[in-house]
């Protein structure tokens, strides 16, 4: 029996939440000048798109990954609670849905994964 989740509709949302957390890390890995500049307006260091697109990218192998679901879940949480927050104290809120999505993707994939 394989560690990763199926390709199957009831892992649906575990594998849109990881394909996000994926695509999230490429696009911070980028380090492309308007990523770095909004890192920096959040408050952060210029060089903390790359630790984020690590975790985000840890966390997409994580969540596909039976044994390690629960971690790849409570680390996104983590990493899009930070972001909301760093989004909330630099009154930008309209840059508040792209991670409530995450957040919303992780609680679907949660709620299915527990109650099978």
């Amino acid at each position: 029996m394989s560690n990763l989740i199926s390709l199957s509709m009831s892992n649906l949302a575990t594998l849109l939440a990881a394909a996000a957390y994926l695509v999230g890390g490429i696009v911070n890995a980028s380090a492309a000048r308007p990523i770095r500049q909004e890192f920096v307006r959040y408050g952060f260091p210029w060089w903390w798109c790359w630790v984020t697109a690590a975790l985000e990218i840890i966390t997409a192998l994580l969540l596909v990954m039976r044994p390690t679901f629960t971690i790849g879940l409570a680390l996104g949480a983590c990493i899009m609670l930070a972001a909301i927050v760093a989004i909330l104290r630099a009154r930008d809120f309209r840059h508040i849905p792209p991670p409530a999505v995450f957040l919303l993707l992780l609680s679907t994939a949660a709620f299915v994964q527990f109650s099978s």
